[in-house]
Parts: C-alpha cells; structure tokens; sequence
C-alpha cells in the first residue's frame, strides 16, 4: 500500500508542476509582452522629444521669442496649443509615478521568483522530481532575467519622460 500511496502522490505532484510549467510560460510570454512595450515607448518618447525640440526651436524662430517665454506666448495668443503641452507635461508625469510603481513591483517579483527558483532547484536535485521541475527552474530564471531587464528598461523610459517634462517645466 505505501508504493501505491507514494506512487499517486508522485503523480499528483507531477500534474501540479505541470500545470505550474503552463502558469509560468504564459507569464513569462507577458513579461516578453511588456519588454516589446517598453523598447516601443523608448523610442516614441525619444521621437516625442526630437519633434517637441524641433517645434520650439520653430516657435522661437517664427514668433521671435525665447524659449523660457514661449508658454506666455502661446497662451495668450494659441491657448489650445498651451492647454495640449500643459496636459502634455501633466500625463508624462503621471506616467513617471506609474513606471515608478511598475519598477517595485517588478523589484518585489524577482526576490518572489528568486525564492521560487530555489525551492524548485532543491526539487530539480530531487531525482524523483528531477525531469519534470528542470523547465520550471529555467523558466524562472529567464523570468528573474527579465524583470531585471524590465527595470533597467523602465528606468531608462522615465529618463525619457523626464526630458520631455524638463523640456515644458513653464508649461504650467
């Protein structure tokens, strides 16, 4: 009866990490999802950034103003475009404060998944379990891996963001 009971708790285990290897994989696929996002944002921030720098430059040039003044300018004479930067300036801010979040979250996953990985190469080790939890301990460390290139990621997307704010600190 023991070999029984043992062999079905085997089984049962084996189901479990299957099920987890499933769990896993499709959070790692959104992990990917979000470095994809990340890189995106780089570059359309950078972008925003350029053509934002292009279009003072052509406002002080066009209207004769300097840059400090340009806010004054366009919100008495084009205040749509002035309310567009103040809202503008406003949004990247609060995109700075959810990035913010978004790197402790990530911070708090990988001490999370670092713990899990341990457990599950302390079952690797186990030759019962030694196929079936060897995807699960690459798995998590490929997480752990992204999340640490997530934050840098996410840090250099707020630096972005933070020219961009520094760029319109009048457009109040």
């Amino acid at each position: 009866m023991p070999d029984k009971a043992q062999k079905e708790f085997i089984s049962k285990a084996k189901k479990e990490i299957q099920q987890r290897i499933k769990t896993e994989t499709n959070a790692l696929d959104d992990l990917k999802k979000e470095k994809n996002e990340l890189l995106n944002a780089i570059e359309g921030y950078e972008n925003y950034y350029q053509n934002l720098n292009h279009f003072i430059i052509e406002s002080m040039q066009e209207f004769t103003t300097a840059e400090e003044d340009l806010p004054k300018y366009f919100k008495s004479h084009i205040n749509g475009t002035y309310q567009e930067y103040v809202q503008i300036r406003k949004d990247a801010l609060n995109e700075i404060n959810a990035l913010s979040k978004y790197i402790d979250h990530c911070k708090r996953q990988v001490n999370s998944n670092k713990r899990t990985l341990k457990f599950y190469r302390s079952q690797y080790m186990d030759s019962d379990f030694f196929d079936e939890c060897l995807p699960l301990v690459e798995i998590y460390q490929e997480k752990i891996d992204l999340y640490i290139e997530n934050i840098k990621l996410t840090e250099n997307t707020i630096e972005k963001l933070q020219k961009i704010t520094k760029k319109l600190e009048n457009w109040v």
